[in-house]
């Protein structure tokens, strides 16, 4: 068994999730409340590496109330500032590999569980929901993150913002080899609507055939 998994982006109209210099921000207000309601919703909020690397998220709980989730991040040796605000007061679980142990050390002493994997993220999810009791993941990115479960057929439903900003370039939101054509998932679109702020459309699909 596994949690249901949300994945939570917002895009430019290319499909980029930053341009390439990093630049992300592609929110508006509306989009940001949204986002915070989502995680006062789940059990856990989970990132990879370098989502905390150049955004340093806190994944708090700003604009909505309710009781912080769990935060999770996903890397392959760890190699992460043990100041990041990911790590900084709440609970959180990071999963690595092949741990950097100094860097582990530094974040067991902060109260950071630090868990092993295999490099399959089904595998964390199960552990996820076995060992912490997690029914419920939003995961945020970033582009590696979200092409490994969408590879592994390991998510539920994919809940997208799309911006009016065109990037050109930079980051997509699914990050990685890609399919050959035939082999492309094929979503199912359940709502499509216009933000409240007139400017971006929130689009929400299901994944036919989840990886349980």
């Amino acid at each position: 068994m596994r949690p249901f998994v949300i994945i939570f982006s917002t895009i430019s109209i290319d499909g980029r999730l930053a341009a390439k210099n990093g630049f992300s921000e592609l929110s508006c207000p509306y989009d940001k409340t949204r986002q915070h309601i989502l995680r006062s919703e789940v059990d856990a909020v989970l990132v990879g590496a370098n989502t905390v690397r150049i955004d340093n998220p806190s994944l708090s709980l700003k604009y909505a109330r309710g009781r912080p989730p769990l935060r999770v991040v996903v890397s392959t040796k760890l190699q992460l500032n043990s100041e990041s605000k990911i790590f900084i007061g709440g609970r959180t679980v990071a999963y690595a590999i092949s741990p950097n142990e100094e860097i582990k050390n530094k974040l067991l002493q902060l109260g950071v569980q630090v868990r092993k994997f295999g490099g399959k993220l089904c595998e964390v999810m199960r552990d996820l929901y076995e060992s912490f009791s997690v029914e419920k993941v939003m995961v945020e990115g970033g582009g590696g993150i979200i092409w490994s479960l969408v590879k592994e057929s390991c998510f539920d439903e994919l809940r997208l913002t799309v911006a009016p900003k065109i990037f050109g370039s930079g980051t997509s939101l699914v990050q990685g080899e890609g399919f050959l054509g035939p082999e492309a998932p094929v979503l199912e679109l359940m709502d499509a609507r216009l933000c409240e702020c007139r400017t971006e459309v929130l689009l929400k699909y299901q994944n036919k055939n989840p990886i349980l």
